[in-house]
């Protein structure tokens, strides 16, 4: 198995943050393509698995969920991940990821979201000069405090 191997690896290494990030991004990018690799049950005997083989590691109680995600546009941080998860395989650029997320964001401005703030700064592409590159959709206030606001920060590294 690469998954148990990568695991193995990453509690070796003593990088227990970034291994549990990994795996809610792999969680997340399952359920939001709403495909399940090699069968239902043995992909709940690699969430045993995990869950057994952190909760040895780390003398703790690990609980590992899988949950089903309405829309990904729903939650802060699983847009921020997405980008991020974007621009670190370079696949797109920060323009036609914000483009792709305002063509999909009127399906879920009836559900509650109002609008939609992104900002990414950095030397993005490896750049010398550091840039910050934002765009909005909808109508997001920073100036009212009546509104709920969801707010996520992601690396790209």
């Amino acid at each position: 198995d690469k998954v148990m191997e990568l695991i193995e690896k990453f509690l070796n290494l003593g990088r227990i943050g970034e291994l549990i990030k990994g795996i809610e991004m792999m969680i997340e990018i399952i359920l939001r393509n709403r495909i399940i690799p090699y069968g239902y049950n043995s992909y709940l005997n690699e969430m045993k698995k995990m869950r057994s083989l952190l909760s040895n590691k780390t003398n703790t109680n690990t609980l590992i969920e899988s949950v089903k995600i309405q829309s990904v546009y729903q939650s802060a941080s699983l847009i921020a991940q997405d980008i991020s998860f974007q621009l670190r395989n370079k696949k797109r650029s920060f323009r036609s990821i914000f483009s792709k997320i305002e063509k999909d964001i009127p399906l879920v401005m009836k559900k509650g979201v109002e609008g939609i703030r992104i900002c990414c700064s950095g030397r993005s592409k490896g750049a010398e000069i550091a840039r910050t590159k934002c765009g909005k959709s909808g109508k997001p206030s920073r100036n009212v405090f009546n509104q709920k606001i969801d707010y996520a920060p992601a690396e790209v590294s």
